[in-house]
């Protein structure tokens, strides 16, 4: 499993990202605020798996659902070769 330090630079930014478009769009809830994609959006979500490889879950992340276990994650470690 991927593991970043929760104190680095990397992680710090992805989960201020992700609190950015965690915001809904007021007049239509089914958008991120921030960018207007149909949620999740594709900004929240990398950050998200960024946030989660730092062992950081959000409230209010939408991807609680889509990644159960967390050991999903290795899906985004390239295969050694």
């Amino acid at each position: 499993m991927l593991h970043l330090d929760p104190d680095s630079v990397l992680v710090q930014t992805a989960a201020e990202l992700q609190t950015r478009h965690l915001v809904r769009d007021p007049d239509d809830p089914s958008r991120c605020g921030a960018c207007g994609a149909l949620l999740p959006c594709p900004v929240e979500a990398a950050a998200a798996l960024v946030c989660r490889a730092g062992g950081l879950w959000l409230e209010g992340d939408t991807l609680v659902d889509a990644l159960e276990p967390p050991t999903q994650l290795l899906a985004i470690v390239p295969a050694p070769v």
